[in-house]
């Protein structure tokens, strides 16, 4: 209990490599597969356990392979106040330089709600500013960093909603880099989830989100400024992520958590109390979930024809660890999808297969089959040498 890549996914490169080669794929390839949907095989929904959440909207979910383990309206549309930042911070990391420097504009510095307290002509790092963005939840910071990357505010607006499309959060609408209340400002707990999952994979992100406090000595004044995620400073399993409020969106925390290699990811809009809220999901995912190695990488699972090489069979193992939160007596099934043959040459890693596991029919993560080692395809001496063996062990 707790105290108080994109990159084609290996059903796309299966598919690949067997209209390369003119080979079928074998049995139980599904066409509807997309690597980073939230899978919502066996969600417990809220009213089926004993936990009473005041909130709006919550979502819990398995951070390495998105699988929803419990929720409560999260496909509501929502404001979601200052956890808009995480938006604004993962642009800023994946465009901007950290070494930069940033020059607070009169409407950076004029904007209200929470603040960073930077004043007009201020420059700053932008490693720095992002601290006064997810620490303090600086709107002024939002907006610095905001003119920063995209030339303009509203260019940059732009560009969070065309990254919200990609990463898949096709229920947001971003109309500001702070998220005080707007019309047509709006998430959901699934939306914010998948945000906050892509964003934990950025080495920065994490690393400012779990900062409790820091000294900022940049700027025309020295700033101590500390996190405003309290559960930062409950338990060090609590590794982020980032608090929100206005009058429209209530109390709203995205918050992750570490433990015996488990991450959750917990996101709670318009709560009464946000703080207690999130504690409590993150307690029930690490209580009535176990994390559970199914595939272990590198085990041999299958053998693929090969046509034309030295070799006449490629071995193929699991190319990573699949490792799953699972319930007791949950159903696992596990499904191994070879290519019914492949042509030389063969290299090492190349993706022959696939192992998909699913619970109760559900389709949760997969895992590619790789060949073990390079196969080169037979030449004419090889051919040549064996009827010359064939020969000499005739004449023998």
């Amino acid at each position: 209990m707790l105290f108080a890549k994109t990159s084609l996914s290996w059903r796309d490169r299966i598919m690949f490599e067997s209209s390369k080669k003119n080979a079928l794929v074998s049995f139980l390839i599904y066409a509807s597969f997309i690597i980073f949907n939230l899978s919502r095989a066996g969600v417990v929904q809220a009213e089926e356990t004993s936990l009473h959440l005041n909130a709006r909207a919550y979502l819990l979910l398995d951070a390495t392979t998105g699988r929803v383990l419990i929720e409560k309206n999260s496909q509501l549309r929502l404001p979601m106040a200052s956890t808009t930042k995480i938006m604004t911070a993962i642009l800023a990391l994946e465009r901007g330089d950290l070494s930069s420097k940033v020059t607070v504009s009169r409407r950076a510095a004029s904007v209200g709600g929470s603040s960073f307290h930077l004043m007009v002509g201020e420059t700053m790092s932008l490693e720095n500013m992002l601290y006064g963005l997810l620490l303090p939840s600086g709107n002024d910071a939002a907006i610095a960093i905001a003119e920063h990357i995209g030339g303009d505010v509203e260019t940059f607006v732009e560009m969070m909603n065309r990254k919200a499309r990609e990463i898949g959060a096709e229920n947001t609408s971003f109309k500001n880099p702070h998220g005080l209340d707007e019309p047509g400002h709006y998430t959901t707990a699934r939306d914010l989830a998948l945000i906050t999952r892509y964003a934990l994979n950025i080495p920065k992100f994490r690393e400012i989100v779990g900062t409790k406090d820091i000294v900022i000595t940049e700027g025309k004044y020295t700033r101590h400024i500390y996190n405003t995620n309290r559960l930062l400073r409950i338990s060090e399993t609590i590794d982020g992520v980032k608090t929100g409020y206005t009058g429209k969106a209530g109390r709203c925390l995205v918050a992750t958590a570490q433990k015996n290699g488990f991450r959750l990811i917990s996101v709670v809009l318009g709560a009464q109390d946000h703080f207690s809220t999130s504690l409590k999901l993150l307690n029930y995912g690490f209580e009535n979930y176990e994390l559970k190695k199914l595939v272990s990488k590198d085990s041999v699972y299958a053998a693929v024809p090969v046509r034309g090489g030295i070799v006449k069979k490629a071995v193929v193992v699991a190319g990573e660890d699949i490792a799953l939160p699972l319930r007791k007596k949950e159903k696992i099934r596990m499904n191994i999808s070879v290519f019914p043959f492949t042509e030389a040459p063969v290299y090492k890693n190349q993706v022959l297969g696939e192992i998909q596991i699913y619970i109760d029919s559900t389709f949760i993560c997969s895992a590619p089959l790789v060949s073990i080692y390079d196969i080169r395809k037979k030449s004419l001496f090889d051919n040549f040498y064996k009827m010359i063996k064939i020969w000499m062990l005739g004449e023998g």
